[in-house]
């Protein structure tokens, strides 16, 4: 049963961070965006200055490379043919049991550093979802079934070279 909870915060944090966020909060953005390039860059800048809260010995280890999802459903009322940009990576060189207090650093980095808590599934679930509130891209970070640590990061919808039909 345990591990189906964990199976469905997953599900649950996955599809927070693949939504499509808007541009400047309650405007529906017709007009430029960063490119989808430039938020593949935003995303692992996310990531980095996160892990800089942890110990040195945190490591990023590739779980998912770049992944570049159609915004066509857009939840933001916005316009289709938009993207957005994600990227998930496994957190080594930290002990299991230090996940705990690992979460706890990430979480006070992102609220000292501009970020607002959409989910905290603490302590039930070791799962943290946070949005910068200048630019709108989400953070979040959880522990599969076995223990190890991941974060992940994706972009508000953008146009894939920054404006529309592009």
């Amino acid at each position: 049963m345990n591990g189906t909870i964990h199976r469905i915060a997953a599900l649950v944090v996955a599809s927070m961070l693949s939504g499509c966020g808007i541009g400047t909060a309650g405007e529906t953005d017709m007009n430029e965006t960063i490119t989808q390039d430039r938020a593949a860059e935003k995303v692992r800048e996310h990531i980095e200055r996160t892990l800089t809260a942890l110990p040195d010995e945190a490591e990023l280890e590739t779980r998912r490379g770049t992944l570049f999802a159609s915004c066509d459903d857009a939840t933001d009322g916005g316009p289709g043919d938009r993207v957005t940009v994600s990227e998930t990576f496994w957190i080594r060189g930290l002990p299991v049991e230090d996940n705990e207090a690992g979460i706890e650093r990430m979480y006070e980095y992102w609220t000292a550093n501009g970020y607002r808590v959409l989910r905290d599934e603490r302590p039930d679930s070791l799962s943290l979802t946070v949005e910068h509130e200048e630019d709108s891209f989400r953070v979040g970070v959880r522990t599969s079934d076995k223990g190890s640590l991941s974060i992940s990061a994706s972009s508000p919808c953008v146009w894939p070279e920054g404006t529309p039909g592009g």
